[in-house]
């Protein structure tokens, strides 16, 4: 879905103050990441749908030592994260 030129640029200075203010953090992903993504991706994706997102995100947790997640997408769950809301 497009938005807008001006939605997305307001949305792009709410994530820049929230990334100054040590709220957020960004993580860019590494050629390295990216290869393991695909390899959980190849790995997972027959049965469970797992986007290359999901599995790029995977990555990270488990390289960062994150358990929990914040989110509505269920596959975090089956990935063995905590989820929020429950």
């Amino acid at each position: 879905m497009n938005v807008g030129y001006s939605r997305t640029v307001r949305f792009k200075t709410k994530l820049d103050l929230l990334i100054a203010s040590k709220i957020l953090i960004v993580i860019w992903i590494s050629e390295e990441f990216a290869d393991r993504s695909w390899q959980v991706f190849e790995h997972f994706n027959a049965d469970k749908h797992w986007s290359f997102t999901d599995c790029s995100s995977y990555v990270v947790m488990k390289n960062k030592g994150i358990a929990e997640a914040f989110t509505f997408d269920r596959h975090f769950s089956q990935m063995g994260f905590i989820c929020y809301p429950n």
